[in-house]
């Protein structure tokens, strides 16, 4: 159940602000202040915030007035107050076209989408900020996707797409909302996502290994790349109760730049855990080892080296093995500095042996020039909603609640 935080201020402001005449405002003032659980919410008894659970409302009820009530009477009356702060989930189905509209009115550029059923009911919605339009120009060509459940009175799941700026810091990029994870959604948020942003060259899709992604990526996006997020690969591994050594050892080998290196490092659990080693070879390398990976993921790995210099030409020497840098063609045989676009730690050794500038071997996907562009964008806020200006056309659009 979700915890809301209260406070009788908001609770009056809000009364005031959301109500239409000066008779009802007094009216909804005057029952909120005189219930006992709004009581319970006063700055004589609460601290300035607090987290306002039934169970809680149930105690202060019993401690203050000597009255049992319930849970569920404590549950309906805190959901009162939410929807008096909130205003009803129906009202906001209600009003959801002119809030978009007004998005768009305050935020040239951005877009929106909504789609209904044929009873008008609302099926999905999606929207990408204008500011993010603009800064997924500035980030890497990768995009991460996932979703999460909604917990309001009529359900549904948010869709989240971000990418990485030159700060390496998450950057959003657009949002949807569903009735369900399902393949239809899916591609319908994926469709949208293709029309709203751009396009890029060596794109990559990042997710956990839920299928209906996979499959509204090959859909819409057919000449992208999708790979497996580590993180939830390496997750799947521990709620399969895979040894430390062995998930150690994946770790290592994902993260490794050279298949060889990846072929010795999977050698090691194939014959410790064979179980777990034919679950992660169930899945194709290209979609998750970084050796095998066909496009660049924009990771970074580091390690100790000593150096040697010849010209542009450098031989580094790591923990008795010999790596071959050229600060011409940016490369190194370790392909960490090429594949990444940064320089790798014996890159680094080359460069500062010349007394280089280590930025002008970067990509300028890293640059602050490009992550300061990133952010040129803004979003404005719609305003109180008294003021909103509505064509006639979209007040008369419908959107009823979802099933």
């Amino acid at each position: 159940m979700e915890n809301i935080l209260i406070t009788s201020d908001r609770i009056e402001e809000t009364a005031e602000s959301s109500c239409a005449s000066q008779k009802s405002r007094k009216r909804v003032r005057k029952q909120l202040k005189e219930s006992p659980p709004c009581k319970i919410l006063r700055h004589d008894a609460l601290p300035e915030k607090i987290k306002v659970t039934p169970a809680f409302v149930e105690n202060e009820m019993k401690k203050k007035f000597g009255i049992d009530i319930g849970y569920h009477k404590a549950w309906r009356a805190i959901q009162k107050v939410v929807a008096c702060i909130r205003v009803s989930p129906e009202e906001n189905y209600l009003i959801l076209p002119s809030y978009l509209h007004m998005m768009v009115c305050k935020n040239p550029g951005m877009y929106t989408s909504i789609k209904r059923d044929a009873q008008n009911r609302f099926a999905y919605m999606f929207f990408a900020p204008a500011a993010s339009v603009a800064g997924w120009f500035y980030c890497r060509p990768v995009i991460a996707v996932d979703a999460t459940f909604l917990k309001s009175k009529y359900r549904g799941v948010l869709f989240v797409a971000v990418s990485k700026d030159a700060n390496n810091q998450i950057f959003p990029l657009c949002f949807g909302v569903a009735e369900s994870e399902n393949n239809e959604a899916y591609i319908w948020f994926f469709g949208e996502m293709r029309k709203a942003i751009q396009v890029r060259r060596e794109l990559v899709f990042l997710s956990d290994r839920n299928q209906l992604i996979a499959n509204g990526i090959r859909k819409v996006f057919p000449e992208a790349h999708h790979g497996i997020c580590l993180y939830h690969f390496e997750k799947n591994l521990k709620q399969r109760h895979a040894k430390a050594t062995v998930i150690n050892l994946f770790q290592s080998a994902a993260r490794s730049y050279k298949c060889e290196d990846f072929n010795q490092l999977m050698s090691q659990p194939k014959s410790i855990d064979k179980k777990t080693y034919n679950y992660k070879m169930e899945e194709p390398l290209e979609r998750w080892a970084r050796s095998w990976f066909p496009r660049r993921r924009y990771d970074m790995l580091t390690t100790n080296m000593v150096f040697n210099l010849d010209i542009m030409l450098f031989r580094i020497n790591s923990e008795g093995i010999e790596f071959i840098v050229d600060l011409k063609k940016r490369t190194c045989d370790f392909l960490e500095f090429q594949l990444d676009e940064l320089p790798c730690p014996h890159a680094i050794a080359a460069i500062n042996k010349r007394y280089l500038q280590k930025s002008d071997y970067c990509s300028n996907l890293y640059s602050k020039e490009t992550w300061l562009k990133t952010y040129e964008g803004h979003v404005n806020t719609v305003g109180d909603q008294k003021s909103w200006d509505i064509p006639q056309n979209v007040q008369s659009e419908i959107t009823n609640l979802p099933m």
